[in-house]
């Protein structure tokens, strides 16, 4: 059971489960934790990859972007279903996550909705 509250960090919360729910504030701060995690990593591997002076390497820059990127992926998924649970939706809303467009309006809709008890 959900108990309603914006920052509902409890011992049993596991970042990379979704079981539980969240609040909105904690909901928007891990989407933009787990997109900077993603972004500045992918930066990180292009640019040391594309600089190392022992080879052709560079392909692996964006390769390790990618696979960041989908582990990131995952995890906001579980994030999602989190709030879903927490604002009284279907679980299956989240394979809207999938459309683009539709992706971003349903995004900023769970980072605004309040919390159904």
């Amino acid at each position: 059971m959900c108990l309603g509250k914006d920052f509902n960090f409890t011992m049993k919360d596991i970042f990379i489960s979704s079981e539980g729910c969240i609040g909105r504030i904690a909901f928007t701060i891990r989407i933009i934790v787990l997109a900077l995690v993603a972004l500045s990593i992918t930066r990180f591997a292009i640019n040391y990859f594309d600089h190392w002076h022992h080879g052709n390497y560079s392909p692996l820059g964006p390769f390790v972007g990618i696979v960041v990127a989908i582990l990131c992926l995952l995890i906001s998924l579980m994030q999602f279903l989190k709030r879903l649970r927490d604002i009284g939706k279907p679980a299956y809303w989240s394979l809207l996550m999938f459309v683009p467009g539709i992706n971003l309006l349903l995004l900023v809709y769970m980072m605004l909705a309040p919390t159904k008890l």
